[in-house]
């Protein structure tokens, strides 16, 4: 947004502009498919992808990264909330469920556990970072702690 606000001079023009999606062909939505999206932008001098940090940290020869604020993703500033661009993962299960459906207690327990969801779990490996406040939701799933839903 810094670039529009530079060329532009309007904040509120630079916000619409970053804000308004393209319907003139350019914006393609690969879902999911990487290996798509690094053949297109390698084919566009001025292309912009936008993938998970396993990828990039997988094509740093391949690809420049977008920071925010001067901030670059990484595992540590994507876990310490100080690179802005990243989403959690939410892992909803019925609490009438649990006791009903043989293994699902055993299952959540596992999602949550230091094996898979801890820093150097599997899924770290495919780029999820692990929540630093991960002993508090392995608590609140010992304790089948529900959340109230708006």
């Amino acid at each position: 947004m810094e670039v529009f606000k530079a060329e532009m001079g309007d904040d509120d023009k630079a916000e619409e502009a970053c804000m308004t999606l393209r319907t003139d062909g350019v914006a393609v939505d690969i879902d999911g498919d990487y290996t798509e999206t690094l053949s297109r932008i390698d084919s566009a001098p001025n292309g912009i992808g936008v993938f998970g940090l396993s990828f990039y940290e997988n094509n740093m020869d391949k690809l420049k990264v977008g920071t925010m604020s001067g901030v670059a993703p990484s595992t540590e500033t994507i876990a310490s909330g100080e690179y802005p661009v990243s989403r959690p993962l939410y892992f909803y299960v019925k609490k009438q469920h649990i006791g009903t459906i043989p293994g699902l207690e055993d299952y959540v327990q596992f999602f949550v556990s230091d094996a898979l969801a801890g820093p150097d779990g599997p899924l770290a490996q495919y780029g999820l970072v692990s929540d630093p406040e991960l002993a508090a939701t392995q608590d609140a799933v010992a304790n089948q702690t529900t959340i109230d839903m708006p």
